[in-house]
């Protein structure tokens, strides 16, 4: 029988598949992946010659926010059930079943009572955030604290909130998200070349800043920020999921009416980031609220640029100010101004946030460690 599978409602590239894909590409043999929908992340998996397993009729659940209303909730339960009954039959060669969204906790977890088999929920997200509504975080306590033997919480900041929601504190276990620091290229003048000729930039400075373009993610702090940053331009990498356009379109419209349209470049999804970065002159990170984890102010420290991000969350536990990188309030663009003159004035500063970031990641967020601390937590469920 192979161990786990992990199980995700969605085949988008977010920070959770991510992850998922990561942990199963350098994990053992045994663990694979189960999606509710096709989608990019799903054939990244097949592509890796572990062939997922897709299931249909999920994109229901896709429409329910984490601001859903019980009745919203109520409504989706015929469609979870039915979901359930298929992954109890796609399951049944696993050991374990690993809930890697909070949507797919609720699948999972029936599919676990069906089959009496362990549940693990791998938490991606600080559950006591406003964005979630009353209804979706009790729920997502109920289920976890019924069924799941262990809770897998990406930082301390999101097991605190779980637990601070009324989760079971004794099932929870931190693993945080690894990585592969020879797959990020470092810094250098020949990728800053490339960088510029590739997307026509030009000489000036080069704030990077990616991720998917939603409000929260806080792109739009970068923009106001920018208008006290004359000589500096910005490359905004990422495209907009699960129903943003309109905050994407409305990026494009504040860059354009205030005057920074010539130095704000949207480069849209691209798949080689660890490249892209290398080549930028700061990795920015400007979430407006507290993150659960920071995959980018990893992937940018591992990329051997000084980065400067928002601070609470997981990111504080990620970079220590002033030492791995600088820390700025969340929504505060004046602030994130000052922070990148301070950098750009200070070759010998951004130089040592650059050498102590790329070491204090490779070192603590390591894939091969996040395999092993989700092997020891597999483990413990029997």
């Amino acid at each position: 029988m192979k161990d786990a599978l992990f199980v995700s409602q969605t085949a988008e590239k977010g920070g959770a598949e991510l992850f998922m894909l990561d942990i199963i590409a350098h994990g053992p043999e045994g663990w694979n992946g189960c999606f509710f929908t096709e989608g990019p992340a799903e054939r990244e998996l097949a592509s890796l010659g572990r062939q997922p397993i897709v299931l249909s009729g999920g994109a229901g659940l896709s429409g329910i926010r984490r601001e859903a209303s019980a009745l919203k909730l109520i409504g989706a339960a015929g469609g979870v059930i039915s979901l359930a009954r298929a992954l109890a039959r796609a399951a049944s060669g696993y050991r374990v079943i690993c809930a890697n969204s909070q949507k797919a906790l609720f699948v999972s977890a029936l599919a676990s009572l069906i089959m009496r088999r362990p549940l693990v929920w791998v938490l991606h997200d600080i559950i006591t955030d406003p964005a979630f509504s009353a209804n979706t975080r009790r729920a997502a306590v109920l289920f976890a604290n019924l069924f799941a033997s262990r809770v897998v919480a990406n930082s301390k900041a999101s097991a605190e909130a779980f637990i601070a929601a009324g989760g079971k504190g004794d099932r929870v276990r931190v693993v945080y998200c690894g990585f592969d620091p020879a797959a990020h290229p470092q810094g250098s003048p020949e990728a800053s070349a490339t960088l510029r000729q590739r997307f026509g930039l030009s000489d000036a400075p080069v704030l990077g800043l990616f991720g998917r373009l939603t409000p929260w993610k806080g792109q739009h702090v970068l923009l106001q920020a920018l208008k006290d940053l004359p000589g500096v331009q910005a490359l905004i990498v990422g495209s907009a999921l699960f129903g943003e356009d309109a905050y994407a379109a409305e990026l494009r419209t504040l860059a354009e009416t205030e005057g920074l349209a010539e130095r704000v470049h949207f480069a849209g999804f691209q798949n080689d980031v660890a490249a892209i970065m290398a080549g930028v002159d700061l990795v920015l990170h400007t979430s407006t609220h507290p993150e659960p984890f920071g995959r980018v102010v990893v992937e940018g420290m591992l990329a051997g640029r000084p980065v400067i991000a928002t601070s609470g969350g997981g990111v504080n536990e990620i970079v220590t100010d002033g030492d791995t990188g600088l820390l700025v309030p969340p929504s505060d663009p004046a602030a994130l101004a000052v922070a990148v003159r301070r950098v750009l004035a200070d070759p010998a500063l951004a130089s040592r946030l650059a050498e102590s970031g790329r070491a204090s990641a490779a070192q603590r967020f390591h894939i091969a460690q996040t395999c092993r601390d989700m092997a020891n937590a597999l483990k413990e469920t029997g």
